[in-house]
């Protein structure tokens, strides 16, 4: 997963965390047919606050620092868990340099790598918007 996502080798107990965070809710045990989050909470686990390790994210500046007016409300992030305690992601904060927990994250998980293969949809609308722009050279007379 650190290689993968370009992380260093650092985070390696961030991986572990939420890998196991993610099988507590996920894996089913054979015999008694639940969840091992069933068999200690006794209800089902809420999965739709999962997200994908390591994905690109956007943390709100919602107060930490003074803003200017023309500065960024948010900052880049890479997601790397689930917090313990709280309702709150871990994230490192590529531009102060820290690992913290976060409630107001926006997520982009789209895979670079696989877009990059991609083929490219091109619509009609889009082809005779560029063919109005393009125009022709002039011609050059020669002496």
């Amino acid at each position: 997963m650190l290689k993968e996502n370009s992380l260093p080798k650092y985070f390696w107990a961030d991986v572990v965390n939420t890998t196991c965070y993610f099988l507590n809710r996920v894996l089913i045990r054979p015999i008694l047919k639940k969840t091992p989050y069933e068999l200690f909470k006794r209800r089902s686990p809420v999965l739709s606050h999962l997200k994908v390790f390591g994905c690109k994210c956007f943390i709100l500046n919602n107060g930490k620092e003074s803003l200017g007016k023309f500065d960024e409300k948010t900052d880049a992030g890479v997601f790397l868990g689930y917090a313990i305690q709280s309702h709150a992601y871990r994230v490192y904060n590529k531009i102060l340099m820290t690992v913290e927990e976060f409630m107001h994250v926006v997520f982009d998980e789209t895979n670079p790598k696989l877009q990059e293969h991609e083929p490219k949809i091109v619509h009609e609308e889009e082809t005779t918007q560029k063919k109005q722009f393009v125009t022709e050279p002039e011609s050059v007379v020669e002496n």
